[in-house]
Order: structure tokens, then C-alpha cells, then sequence
């Protein structure tokens, strides 16, 4: 019983030893991987703080780019305007004719038509020579009441004619469409002038009178023009009475340019 304890003593003490000396040998191990590391670190260290600072310096400027040469050197340059408006008047005549309504006739349906002749010094500014000659014809209204009531109706002053100059001024160019069929250039434009007003009775008397109208070129010489002007004047009524007057005349006319426009 004796020599079976020595043994298993013996075979435990054996067993032991091994385990201790690889424990020791793992510690050991890692012990000088610590130290190999702490020394790299300590001499990367010493050389960063012995190597020599450089000085910073800063970057040489860059040149600024001469926008100035781009424009000469465009691939766009041989490109040109090819005109400001669609139809150009400057230094053009301007010649139209067309029908002219009174709207501020109540009692007769006074209708005429109308002459017009310009000359267009720019684009902006012109002068114009105008000539209305009317016809005046009695509403249905009127034939009742002289016929039914025995009543006369007259106005108390009706025009034959109407002539003047105007200064020319437009204001405004724009496109509109037709029906989503065509694009029509136009331009607005206002007038101002003096002209003579002559009454059935054969009076003339001065005028002075504004207006504002449209031109919707047709092409670049031709043009539909429609103009509303309102003229003030003094003459005698039916009663031989001297009153201020003023009449509203809505004008539709034709007209073609002359020359023929530069294509550019």
C-alpha cells in the first residue's frame, strides 16, 4: 500500500513540473515581445524629435484667367444679330388704307375710310399725314321715332371729313399667336397731333387729337393696323351754336413699308 502512494506522488510531482516550466516559458516570452516593442517605440521617438522642422511655405500663386480673350477666341464669334424686330422702319415709308367706324356717334351709323402715309425717321419715331372721309346713314331707332312718334333726331354735329399730322411713337414691340398656328410679330404705338374736322355744313375747324394702336406685321413689309384716336374740336352744332366737340374714330387698314428691308 505503501509503494502504490509513492508512486502516484511520484507520477502527480512529474506531471507538474512540465506544466510550470512551459507557464514560465510563455511569460518570459511575451516579457521581451513588451520590451522589443517599448525600445522601437523609444528610438522612432528620438529620431522624430532630432530629425530638422522645415519651414512651411506656401504655394507659389496661381496666374488669374484673362476672361478678356475668351470672347475673341469664341467659337460664337463669326455668329450675328440678324435683326432687332421682324420688320425694321427706320428710313421706310409707310403707306394704308382701310375703313374707319365713329362709335361715338349714337344716333346715325357713321362709317368712312381712311388714308394714312408715314415716314419712320427710327424705330421709335415717325410722322404721319392722315385723311377720313365718312358717310353717315340714320339707326332703326331714329326711323321709329320719326315715323311712329313724329320725332327728329339729329346730331349736333355730324363729320364729312377729318385730316392732320400726327408724331409717331412707338413703345412697345411683342409676338402674340395665332391659334397656336403662327407667331405674329406686333408693336404698340401712341400718336399726337393737330388736324382740320369739317361738319356737313361745310365748317372746318381745328383739332387736336391722340391715339394708341397696334401694327401686326404680315411679313416684313406688310402690315394690319388698328388704331383708335379721340379728336377734340370746336364747331357750330345744327342750331348754329358754338360747342366743344370730340369724336372717337376706331380705324382697320392695310398698309406695305417701302424699301424693301436689308436681309442681313
Amino acid at each position: 500500500m505503501n509503494l502504490l502512494r509513492i508512486q502516484i506522488f511520484l507520477s502527480a510531482v512529474l506531471f507538474l513540473l512540465p506544466t510550470k516550466s512551459m507557464a514560465q516559458n510563455a511569460a518570459e516570452s511575451e516579457q521581451k515581445d513588451i520590451d522589443f516593442v517599448e525600445k522601437l517605440l523609444e528610438t522612432k521617438a528620438n529620431e522624430f524629435k532630432s530629425a530638422p522642422s522645415k519651414s512651411f511655405e506656401p504655394k507659389q500663386k496661381t496666374q488669374k484667367a484673362e476672361y478678356t480673350s475668351v470672347q475673341s477666341e469664341s467659337f460664337f464669334l463669326d455668329l450675328a444679330t440678324i435683326q432687332k424686330n421682324y420688320m425694321p422702319k427706320t428710313n421706310r415709308i409707310h403707306l394704308g388704307a382701310g375703313f374707319t367706324l365713329l362709335p361715338s356717334d349714337v344716333f346715325y351709323r357713321t362709317i368712312g375710310l381712311n388714308l394714312k402715309a408715314s415716314y419712320h425717321f427710327t424705330e421709335t419715331w415717325g410722322v404721319e399725314a392722315f385723311g377720313y372721309l365718312f358717310t353717315s346713314q340714320a339707326r332703326d331707332e331714329v326711323n321709329k321715332l320719326e315715323s311712329v312718334q313724329k320725332l327728329s333726331v339729329k346730331n349736333l354735329v355730324s363729320l364729312s371729313a377729318f385730316y392732320g399730322l400726327n408724331l409717331y411713337f412707338n413703345s412697345i414691340y411683342g409676338k402674340t399667336a395665332l391659334l397656336n398656328y403662327r407667331i405674329i410679330p406686333f408693336e404698340v404705338y401712341q400718336t399726337v397731333g393737330l388736324g382740320k374736322v369739317r361738319t356737313h355744313d361745310d365748317e372746318e375747324t381745328t383739332s387736336f387729337q391722340v391715339g394708341i394702336g397696334d401694327i401686326f406685321s404680315l411679313s416684313r413689309s406688310s402690315a394690319l393696323r388698328i388704331d383708335l384716336n379721340w379728336a377734340f374740336y370746336n364747331a357750330h352744332n345744327y342750331l348754329g351754336e358754338e360747342q366743344a366737340s370730340n369724336s372717337l374714330f376706331l380705324t382697320i387698314s392695310y398698309g406695305h413699308f417701302f424699301p424693301e428691308p436689308i436681309y442681313r
